[in-house]
C-alpha cells in the first residue's frame, strides 16, 4: 500500500467534504440569506453553482488519478481512483452514523 498515495487521497477528500458542507450550508440558509432576489438571477447562479461544484469536486476527486494516468502510472492512477471512493464511502457511513445518533 503507497502510504503517500493513502495521505494525498485523504486529503483531497477532506477538502471535498469540507467543501461540500460549506456548500451545504448556502443551500440550507440561502432562502434566509438571499430572500427577495430575483428569481432569475438566483436560478442561473444556482446552476452556476452546481457547474463550480461539480468542477472543484472533480478535481479534487480525480485529479490525482489524472495526473498518475498522464505520468504513466497507470495502476497507482487505478489506486488513487479506488482510495479517493473509499475515503468518501468512509465519510458518508460517518455522516449516517452521526444521523442515526443523534436521532
Amino acid at each position: 500500500m503507497n502510504k503517500k498515495l493513502l495521505v494525498t487521497t485523504f486529503r483531497n477528500t477532506l477538502l471535498t467534504a469540507l467543501y461540500i458542507f460549506l456548500i451545504s450550508q448556502i443551500m440550507l440558509n440561502g432562502g434566509k440569506w438571499f430572500a427577495g432576489a430575483n428569481n432569475v438571477v438566483g436560478s442561473f447562479v444556482l446552476l452556476l453553482l452546481f457547474c463550480l461544484s461539480a468542477a472543484v469536486v472533480g478535481g479534487l476527486i480525480f485529479g490525482e488519478s489524472i495526473i498518475l494516468f498522464l505520468d504513466n502510472k497507470k495502476k497507482e492512477s487505478i489506486r488513487a481512483a479506488i482510495y479517493s471512493i473509499c475515503w468518501l464511502g468512509v465519510y458518508t457511513a460517518l455522516g449516517l452514523l452521526v444521523l442515526a445518533i443523534s436521532k
